[in-house]
């Protein structure tokens, strides 16, 4: 089904297009040339370049072995890159309430999951760009090491699962907040708690309780799956089970978004836990 996106928009007139796609193309406009998805580029090159030369440069670091290295750049190169989805997608349907552009999008003769779909897969267009960008570091520090094509399709691969999932974790945020500061404050916060197993001491990642936190966090479990498989070189078949976080998270959240939430979009969120208290005069659309 097809119909028009905003009012006023270049867009609005292409009647023989879906309307994901309309909300597609109108939210790259948005992000490339209003500059936010640069902005967040330009923040992800700064971060990427300073783990690199800290790497390359610093007396203790540049001993770290070339497979470690690259482990640590493409972990590196997921954090950030994922960070960008996460902020863009908090920020879609709240920003949307916020600027009360929402309406529009509400009132198109089309099912809400599209407009959904529209906007999640324009919050992921940072990722491919900002994933290349770090190749070169990788390649550098990688010092011609066998490991070198291996890791980067893994790296490209989970990392593009993680990203997903904190992506749809974002715009699933943001579905249900009528605030873009909530959002994106739920939004970093488990993002933040994602990154805490990776810091607390091997002791206690040994432990049933780190183990626990391995099998639930998508990150540490990527993180994991990289150095078991790149540094300990151990077989691919062992470790598998790494794998079931990051899969079982991704699949979770979508469902949550396309078979739940979106469907029930509406121009009031619906989750009191993720709203500011406001007038509840407003009927929701839909």
């Amino acid at each position: 089904m097809t119909a028009s996106v905003r009012p006023g928009s270049d867009l609005a007139d292409r009647s023989d297009r879906p309307v994901w796609w309309l909300v597609f193309r109108q939210e790259l406009d948005d992000l490339w040339i209003g500059g936010k998805a640069l902005n967040l580029l330009i923040l992800f090159a700064v971060l990427v370049s300073i783990t690199a030369f800290l790497l390359a440069t610093n007396s203790e670091l540049s001993l770290t072995p070339p497979r470690l290295m690259i482990v640590v750049m493409i972990q590196s190169a997921i954090t950030f890159g994922l960070f960008i989805g996460l902020v863009i997608s908090a920020e879609s349907f709240s920003g949307e309430r916020e600027r009360a552009t929402l309406e529009p999008l509400l009132l198109a003769p089309a099912g809400r999951r599209q407009i959904a779909i529209g906007k999640f897969l324009a919050a992921l267009s940072p990722w491919p760009i900002a994933y290349l960008y770090s190749l070169p570091f990788v390649v550098t520090l990688a010092q011609g090491d066998l490991a070198l094509v291996p890791a980067l399709a893994w790296g490209a691969v989970l990392g593009t699962l993680t990203t997903v999932a904190f992506t749809g974790l974002g715009l699933l945020v943001s579905i249900w907040s009528n605030s873009s500061r909530i959002s994106l404050f739920v939004g970093l916060l488990i993002y933040i708690l994602a990154l805490l197993p990776a810091q607390l001491p091997g002791e206690f990642q040994a432990t049933t309780t780190g183990a626990i936190l391995q099998a639930i966090d998508p990150l540490e479990a990527v993180r994991q799956f990289m150095v078991s498989g790149f540094v300990d070189v151990l077989p691919v078949g062992e470790l598998w089970p790494l794998l079931y976080a990051p899969i079982g998270v991704t699949v979770l959240i979508l469902g949550a978004i396309f078979l739940y939430a979106a469907p029930r979009l509406r121009l009031e969120a619906e989750t009191p836990g993720l709203t500011w208290p406001m007038s509840r005069g407003r009927e929701g659309v839909g």
